[in-house]
């Protein structure tokens, strides 16, 4: 037996006879990554997909990169051959000469880095040209690129490059368009179009994330791999690219780390994780709302249902804070058979095996791509079509094919499966008589859809209600009032969830103190609330809108730094979103609630902490501050009479039994208080809850940032004395050469002319602009 030190030593050997004089070892072959490219096996292999699929493949990859060139992109045969296919868009087409373009289809060509700053975009190892050139070099097909009016004949080379057979004119100024044909050794596919149209489909509807890559994306390991990806690049420029770091910042955060002028390919893990430590202080985490959704009206037909989280991923601290959105579009195609999932990640089918059936129990089970779970409340019969959408800067990978890792979504997956095909089980046709109920469920989707313009507006549950109301009169003969409408909706948002990019009309307001602003309280307000800083840290919500102004008057927020919110009755969604939203914040805050001695007093708290169908519980515990009866009563309140009807009431779990069985004939409201007598009582509730004093950094900031603007103040204003600035600019103004009112009314008409949804103070402004430049440019004002 042969002993080598190394493994020059080894591969020495094999070119010399042995010993015994047998022949030499066979030299340990050697190939490179790329190769794997040039057989049907191989690109098997590196595309993550059956030779079967392949077709469907190449085209969903042509497809994607149209997509990401903006406008419409159509797909389809070339006439009089089956097996030659064209993917055109209506872009601004291909840069670069005819070998930079054959450059792109070279299977040898490396992995662009870029793929590795996480965005929520199509693509994740930028391997989709390799592939489709891959696939005309293992089947011996043909590849065809026209754009800008030329039309370039291309042949894969099994060297890696690939080679301009010929250049030719074409008509074609706008877009590009790429004519593939297959080869025998490729499978013929029955629907090879399916990925391709699906991801058309879903391209250009709904919002789309416009901001930088975060910082708060990557966990440590993989943040060291971004950063080496850029080689010899200074490490500022990357940084630069993140966001909350552009600009001047970014040289701060490398200088902070102690890593100026360094080149990233010379940074360690420990330096990488430390810088990324650093990046987060300057950017703030992406709330998912941001990230877009493509919306209820990419597919037709469908029922849709959404869901928005954040996943904490990664092997080591900091973990990656990445934020997604999974949507989901179904419709009913018949009452047997089995259910078909298309599952997309960044509006791009997914080309990992992925499928969906019942169990025994007959739950929708999702299996395939890190994901075996099943999810209760669907339809338990029926066949579905279903469309499922991750948009998300980073979702797992477990091949060079692209597969995805779902088991950090699997729970908002499930839900919105459940939520869409339930909507699309209640939309179904249904034998018999119809009620109201069921053409509301049935027409509702697209009631939505013409209402928000096909998701791209928001709408209220009015809009709505007109859109249908001449359907539920057709079809039943009776005429669709608003009380009945605004409770079959609450029916089937209890059932499916809430109806988004619905907003309902103010009822409530809110109420800040020492800052003295009133808002109304509705959902668009709260999507946009920003919670004042260090300004109160408790909340109270009355039943009664009519305290809240008295309380305002005897300065009762500000004793006890207390906002208010009020409505009437039971607290609206609003509400529930608001105190959601504050218990997601920083700082801490007590959420007390007010009503009536009386069953739907005790109820509108439960109903107020709890969980409903609609929506989860609270996220925070709220207080319960009463009116009680038994309080209200050793306070002397006068107790009203209460009509008892054969329906008992509702009265919330916390009651005793006994004050539950006085509830159903007796009541005390909060208005049997003087308005001294509830500022008193109020008074005594808030007795053990202190005033707010912040973190004592907070304080020393508040401090330096008010002597700081003080003293600037104070500076400015003697420098501009002594500078004898107000006699300088009234000696600028006066020098200045002004139109009279003649002209300015003149220069207006011409404005709305070119501009009709202009205001009259434009023109006005761009004159003074005008002025204001010639001063800066020549230090005079005519």
């Amino acid at each position: 037996m042969n002993a080598f030190k190394n493994r020059d030593d080894y591969l020495a050997s094999e070119t010399s006879l042995s010993a015994d004089g047998n022949p030499p070892i066979l030299k340990m072959a050697e190939r490179e990554d790329w190769t794997m490219f040039r057989s049907v096996d191989g690109l098997q292999q590196k595309a993550g997909v059956p030779a079967a699929q392949l077709r469907r493949l190449v085209l969903k990859e042509l497809a994607d990169n149209a997509l990401d060139a903006g406008g419409k992109v159509d797909v389809g045969l070339t006439p009089g051959d089956p097996d030659r296919f064209f993917v055109k868009d209506d872009g601004p087409g291909l840069d670069g000469t005819p070998e930079e373009i054959a450059e792109l289809f070279s299977i040898a060509r490396p992995m662009r880095s870029t793929k590795l700053l996480r965005l929520p975009q199509r693509g994740a190892l930028g391997n989709g040209l390799r592939v489709v050139a891959g696939a005309v070099l293992a089947s011996e097909g043909s590849l065809v690129v026209i754009t800008r009016n030329r039309r370039i004949v291309l042949r894969p080379e099994a060297d890696g490059s690939t080679t301009v057979v010929k250049v030719t004119a074409a008509k074609l100024p706008h877009g590009t368009r790429i004519e593939i044909g297959f080869g025998p050794a490729l499978p013929c596919d029955p629907n090879p179009f399916e990925w391709a149209q699906a991801a058309a489909a879903a391209a250009h509807d709904g919002a789309v994330y416009e901001g930088r890559s975060s910082p708060f994306w990557y966990d440590a390991p993989q943040f060291h791999e971004l950063i080496l990806a850029y080689g010899s690049q200074p490490l500022r420029s990357l940084i630069a690219q993140l966001d909350g770091c552009s600009g001047g910042k970014a040289g701060g955060i490398v200088a902070a780390a102690g890593l100026d002028r360094m080149a990233c390919e010379r940074v360690t893990r420990k330096q990488a994780k430390t810088l990324l430590i650093i990046a987060r202080e300057h950017a703030r985490p992406v709330n998912p709302e941001r990230l877009g959704a493509v919306g209820r009206g990419a597919f037709d037909q469908c029922w849709y249902a959404i869901e928005r989280s954040t996943a904490n991923l990664g092997s080591t601290e900091p973990k990656a804070e990445v934020p997604f959105v999974v949507e989901a579009w179904a419709h009913k195609i018949n009452d047997k058979g089995d259910p078909t999932l298309t599952m997309m990640v960044n509006r791009t089918p997914v080309t990992g095996e992925i499928d969906i059936y019942r169990n025994a129990n007959k739950d929708l089970v999702v299996h395939g791509c890190g994901v075996r779970h099943f999810f209760e409340g669907a339809p338990t019969k029926g066949a579905y079509g279903i469309v499922v959408n991750i948009t998300t800067p980073y979702c797992p990978i477990t091949s060079d094919g692209k597969a995805p890792n779902l088991e950090p979504f699997v729970e908002e997956i499930g839900a919105v499966i459940v939520r869409a095909t339930k909507k699309a089980q209640r939309a179904a046709p249904k034998d018999g008589r119809v009620s109201q109920k069921d053409i509301v469920f049935e027409h509702l989707n697209a009631a939505i859809a013409s209402a928000s313009g096909d998701g791209e507006y928001r709408f209220n549950e009015r809009q709505i209600f007109y859109q249908l109301r001449p359907i539920v009169l057709e079809k039943t003969g009776q005429p669709l009032l608003i009380g009945n409408f605004k409770a079959i909706l609450t029916d089937y948002e209890n059932e499916t969830g809430e109806i988004d990019g619905m907003y309902r009309e103010p009822r409530g307001s809110i109420y800040h103190p020492y800052r003295h602003e009133t808002f109304p309280l509705g959902t668009l307000m709260v999507e946009d609330y920003e919670r004042p800083i260090w300004t109160f840290n408790k909340f109270v919500y009355i039943e009664k809108e009519g305290f809240s102004e008295a309380l305002k008057e005897s300065g009762w927020p500000e004793r006890h730094d207390c906002a208010l919110m009020s409505s009437k009755g039971f607290t609206t969604r609003a509400v529930k979103d608001l105190v959601d939203k504050l218990a997601e914040h920083d700082e801490p805050v007590t959420v007390f609630c007010v009503h009536d001695a009386d069953a739907y007093g005790t109820m509108i708290y439960q109903t107020f902490q709890e969980e409903t169908k609609a929506r989860d519980a609270r996220k925070i515990k709220i207080i319960n501050l009463g009116l009680e009866p038994e309080e209200a009563i050793d306070m002397g309140l006068p107790v009203e009479d209460v009509e008892e009807k054969d329906r008992r009431k509702a009265v919330a779990d916390y009651v005793p039994d006994e004050w539950a069985e006085w509830l159903q004939t007796k009541r005390v409201e909060l208005n049997a208080m003087t308005t001294p007598e509830f500022v008193a009582w109020l008074d005594d509730k808030m007795a053990d809850y202190d005033k707010l004093i912040p973190p004592s950094a907070v304080l020393d900031a508040e401090l330096d940032e008010r002597v700081e603007t003080r003293i600037r103040a104070a500076l400015t204003e003697q420098i501009l004395r002594e500078a004898g600035f107000e006699e300088r600019v009234a000696a600028a103004v006066a020098a200045v050469e002004k139109p009279d009112a003649a002209a300015l009314e003149k220069g207006v008409k011409r404005l709305f002319k070119r501009q009709p949804d202009a205001e009259w103070r434009d023109h006005i402004k761009a004159i003074a602009e005008a002025a204001e430049a010639r001063f800066r440019k020549t230090g005079s004002a005519p």
